[in-house]
């Protein structure tokens, strides 16, 4: 007698949950490239092309991970505070595009003080509505840098606290203008006190809320 063979995780292949689970910790975790996943696995005795790895990562992603990423998007959305930012990246042999061009991995991110949850999405360009399709619907307080289109998206429920490491660059200018921290303390400088708040916020004088948490609430009750 023979027990009933599992279903594979994708179908007529014969990569198994481990083996895939090991290509995507070696591809996504420690950033190795399939050409050299691809001869580890030569080394060991085992022959399984790039191309059939990439495949499966495409496979992988359209069957199961897509739904851990909704998933995800469902339970950030359901806080009331979201940070985001994006980053450059650079993709080679992209439809229609030349791969001198820089493409856009936005994050939008949970604060520190509550669940971690880290969802990307990847964009071909900076623009708005990147922003916007992702939060539609969405109220809350939103922590971005000081790119404009985060705080234009059009939707009255989002509170936008700006980021305070951005904040802070521009008092700690003024004060740099006014010859350092002894000339500015000495005409009661509004600068100086606000970079010297905002450094008492980031050494941990609210580390039991988070800087985050504190600023959300800060807003909400001086509004």
């Amino acid at each position: 007698m023979r027990a009933p063979q599992p279903e594979p995780p994708i179908p007529g292949s014969f990569a198994t949950p481990s083996l895939l689970a090991w290509i995507v910790n070696g591809k996504y975790v420690m950033s190795l490239p399939l050409y050299r996943i691809e001869a580890d696995l030569k080394a060991c005795g085992a022959t399984i092309s790039r191309q059939d790895m990439a495949n499966w990562m495409m496979n992988v992603h359209a069957r199961w991970l897509a739904k851990v990423h909704e998933r995800m998007k469902v339970e950030l959305l359901s806080h009331v505070r979201i940070h985001a930012d994006e980053t450059t990246v650079q993709v080679l042999k992209e439809p229609n595009r030349e791969a001198k061009k820089k493409s856009r991995m936005c994050l939008f991110c949970s604060a520190r003080c509550d669940v971690p949850v880290y969802v990307f999405e990847y964009h071909e360009t900076r623009r708005k509505g990147a922003a916007q399709e992702f939060l539609a619907g969405w109220s809350g307080t939103l922590t971005t840098d000081g790119y404009k289109p985060y705080f234009n998206l059009g939707n009255p429920n989002i509170a936008n606290t700006a980021c305070l490491v951005h904040v802070r660059r521009y008092f700690a200018q003024i004060v740099k203008i006014a010859d350092g921290g002894a000339k500015a303390a000495s005409a009661a400088s509004v600068a100086l006190e606000a970079r010297r708040r905002i450094d008492a916020m980031f050494q941990g004088v609210f580390s039991q809320v988070g800087v985050s948490c504190f600023v959300t609430n800060f807003f909400r009750f001086s509004a």
